[in-house]
């Protein structure tokens, strides 16, 4: 679900978690720990391990909507390391980052975890629970400046996975149907939307009753408008030293505009339906356009092969209406991280060395329906995703994950004032007002 939103505690929250774990980490942070056993190159699989006695390594992660796919990576792995067993544990994603902050405070170590780059590792790393992989050999299978655009303050404390495009699947028969185009602008698109719901069909599927997937889209909408219409490249930087609100940038505007224009056009109850449920509703073929990224697509291989193969395409989100600005959005989903305090660092490592093969990255496209960031992994995920392959080619892609700096939790708040908007309890102005009053009183 990937996810990357920038989900977490409150500052003064998350300081007294990693006080309270530091005072008893201190001493077994300062210790020798073995050396991490090299990791074969991007084209073979690491060798099975030939550790004296049998070790297992916990693995907490935030796909539980691919946990089948997940532990069948795994399985992988164990086969070709028999002495190590792993302890998988799946954490719904709006969960997530509480749970682990909540472990970590109570010194209950989980070797390796899921983390999204950007504040979260951030977080972490300044509370000094990542172990370094700046380095490893396995981090050669990554291509140079993908390292560098997840490093924190110069150096690699996560390991990228996999990657999906954040765009719209689209139902073809209805789009043909009703005559509609591939929309490349943000006005087109509800236009389209539009034109689907007079026909007597759903536009939007919509499952807001999971915060990560109003989420998702606000932490993208948002910076990409911000950033790149506004022009305030800088603006998360500035909003973490206090030197600009959001009542300052024109974008807080426009994403609850955007906001409103996709609530009148989603399904019924958008805020009582879940993500599952709205895979769902796209895979009966009853909805127009489906923001996502590409996790759905195993499900919806299984609950409707013939939608699958021929019935949908995929087109970048239009967040606004000058197409040049409009390119592919493209981001880390997944990326690993062992913990500093782990004790048994050397299988933690090995788990990481599958995961950068070429065996784990075919192993994350085929089970997860995802890219792979490592390199020659295969890219054969679904005949949708062909749709994107002019963006890759021509490299039109961006991450506006990449202009988020802050640690502020703003999107939390951001997702639960625009909710209001919906139902004429708040107006626009009053949302960003009551935002940066948020701000004002909890990030001094």
């Amino acid at each position: 679900m990937k996810k990357m939103i920038y989900l977490g505690m409150s500052v003064s929250m998350l300081t007294l978690l990693m006080t309270g774990c530091a005072s008893s980490s201190n001493d077994s942070a300062n210790q020798e720990t073995t050396a991490p056993a090299k990791a074969d190159n991007a084209s073979s699989t690491p060798a099975p391990t030939k550790a004296d006695k049998p070790v297992t390594i916990s693995f907490m992660h935030f796909k539980s909507d691919v946990t089948d796919g997940v532990a069948k990576i795994v399985e992988q792995f164990e086969s070709k390391n028999p002495n190590i067993k792993v302890d998988v544990q799946p954490v719904k994603y709006d969960d997530y980052y509480t749970l682990l902050k909540t472990k970590i405070a109570s010194g209950d170590i989980v070797d390796v975890f899921t983390l999204n780059a950007g504040s979260q590792t951030k977080l972490l790393h300044d509370g000094g629970y990542l172990e370094d992989l700046t380095g490893k050999d396995f981090m050669s299978n990554f291509d140079a400046n993908v390292l560098k655009a997840q490093a924190t303050d110069g150096k690699n404390y996560i390991m990228p996975v996999n990657a999906t495009p954040i765009a719209v699947f689209y139902n073809k028969k209805i789009f043909s149907d009703l005559g509609l185009q591939v929309p490349r602008t943000y006005d087109a698109m509800i236009a389209a939307a539009k034109k689907i719901k007079e026909a007597g069909k759903t536009p939007f599927a919509l499952g807001w009753k999971d915060n990560w997937t109003l989420g998702m889209w606000l932490t993208r909408d948002f910076p990409s408008n911000t950033a790149l219409v506004e022009k305030q490249p800088d603006f998360f930087t500035k909003l973490e030293k206090g030197t600009v609100k959001f009542a300052d940038n024109p974008a807080a505007k426009t994403v609850i505009a955007h906001a409103q224009d996709l609530f009148s056009l989603g399904n019924k109850d958008q805020l009582g339906v879940d993500y599952n449920g709205i895979v769902d509703l796209f895979a009966k073929g009853e909805v127009g356009m489906m923001y996502m990224g590409t996790w759905p697509l195993a499900d919806i291989q299984k609950k409707n092969p013939d939608l699958y193969n021929t019935g949908i395409g995929y087109f970048p989100y239009p967040f606004s209406n000058d197409e040049s600005l409009n390119k592919l959005e493209f981001n880390p989903d997944a990326s690993l991280a062992v913990n500093s305090k782990s004790e048994h660092k050397e299988a933690a490592m090995k788990f990481l060395a599958f995961m950068a093969s070429k065996e784990g990255g075919d192993a994350w496209v085929k089970n997860i329906n995802s890219l792979s960031y490592v390199k020659g992994a295969s890219t054969d995920i679904a005949p949708a995703v062909n749709d994107l392959k002019p963006y890759f080619d021509k490299a039109l892609t961006y991450d506006s994950q990449a202009f988020i700096t802050t640690t502020i939790d703003w999107n939390s708040q951001f997702s639960q004032y625009v909710q209001k908007v919906f139902f004429n309890k708040a107006t626009p102005e009053q949302v960003i007002k009551d935002l940066d009053d948020w701000v004002a009183k909890n990030h001094k």
